[in-house]
């Protein structure tokens, strides 16, 4: 077992950056520099069948007891991950140990700076649900590097949580929005380098939703452009359930909802997007789906609407969308129907 301890002496995380309420993209925290504020870290190129991977961090001189890292279950079906899922950062750590194989540096992340919006911001009711474009939000088009997007029949929805972060870092939700999407679109060691948002909205707290991945037109999310939402419409391939992307929509709100809900505000508009598009796409929202995913033949009978860890048996481990969130997507399907 390789046992590397890091931000020793002088040396500090090199191809790292802060990811927090304060720090800047790029920094590198030195021996004895208090790293609070800095939301998350994250392992890179865990292999498939490596030993379980953790990292500790030091605190006011102590050592927390180990935090397990598990390889990415997020992602594109085509392109893997190349860092892990997050892992909290505590506030004042100035050390982080990585007990793990094989594994190369972790990042500690920042969020992008940008000015806060002034003006009113551009807006889709495509499918009946007002969505922020991605021209709304401020998406830096440099960054989607994807390529060509790739379409298929749309047959199941799968809820997220981001987790970390859960908003709380920044002044404007849509600050949140561009940070996730650097996190996924930037190459490594500055992100999981799929080229794009993983994810075809998101929803915050205040219950505001926001276009995702790039659909190749910025006038509505989701759809291949010019298509009606009626049953077969045919959805662009995201990156949020690795191994069964294709014909599957990603929806993610902002926050962590492993110990807690989701606000009021994000359940009405999760419900509504659910009801929206299950009604338009003809599909029941109670029926276990035969899921074929066209671009590489993969398999399984899962809920019309899943929560990501319902798809362990493709993607791998994970704990999102939360306990709490996943707990009540029953009954937010039981009120798409009414």
């Amino acid at each position: 077992m390789d046992r590397r301890t890091l931000l020793t002496g002088t040396a500090a995380l090199t191809a790292a950056g802060l990811f927090g309420a304060r720090g800047s993209a790029g920094a590198a925290p030195a021996e004895g520099t208090d790293c609070a504020g800095a939301a998350f870290t994250a392992l890179r190129d865990i292999e498939p069948n490596a030993k379980p991977a953790s990292v500790r961090f030091r605190v006011a001189g102590k050592w927390t007891d180990p935090i397990p890292v598990r390889r990415t279950a997020h992602g594109r079906d085509d392109r893997p991950g190349k860092l892990s899922e997050i892992v909290p950062v505590p506030a004042g750590a100035d050390k982080v140990d990585v007990i793990a194989e094989n594994v190369t540096l972790p990042g500690i992340f920042a969020p992008a700076t940008a000015q806060p919006f002034k003006t009113p911001v551009t807006t889709s009711y495509a499918w009946g649900f007002p969505a922020v474009t991605r021209s709304g939000w401020g998406a830096d088009e440099t960054l989607q590097t994807w390529g060509e997007p790739e379409y298929a029949p749309a047959q199941v929805l799968t809820v997220h949580h981001t987790q970390i972060p859960t908003g709380q870092e920044y002044d404007d939700y849509r600050d949140t929005v561009r940070g996730v999407y650097r996190f996924h679109a930037l190459p490594d060691p500055d992100g999981q380098g799929w080229g794009d948002l993983g994810y075809h909205l998101m929803i915050d707290p205040n219950g505001v939703i926001y276009s995702g991945r790039h659909p190749g037109t910025d006038d509505a999310p989701i759809f291949k452009p010019g298509t009606d939402l009626k049953p077969g419409a045919e959805v662009v391939t995201a990156g949020h359930v690795r191994g069964a992307n294709s014909g599957n929509i990603g929806i993610c709100l902002i926050g962590d909802f492993s110990r807690t809900l989701p606000s009021k505000a994000a359940l009405h508009s999760l419900d509504i997007v659910l009801t929206r598009l299950c009604s338009g796409l003809g599909i029941n929202p109670f029926a276990q789906i035969n899921y074929v995913n066209p671009a590489n033949g993969v398999t399984a009978v899962k809920p019309a609407v899943a929560g990501h860890g319902d798809w362990q048996s493709v993607c791998g481990e994970t704990t999102c969308p939360g306990d709490f969130l996943h707990t009540i997507l029953p009954l937010l399907t039981a009120l798409s129907q009414l």
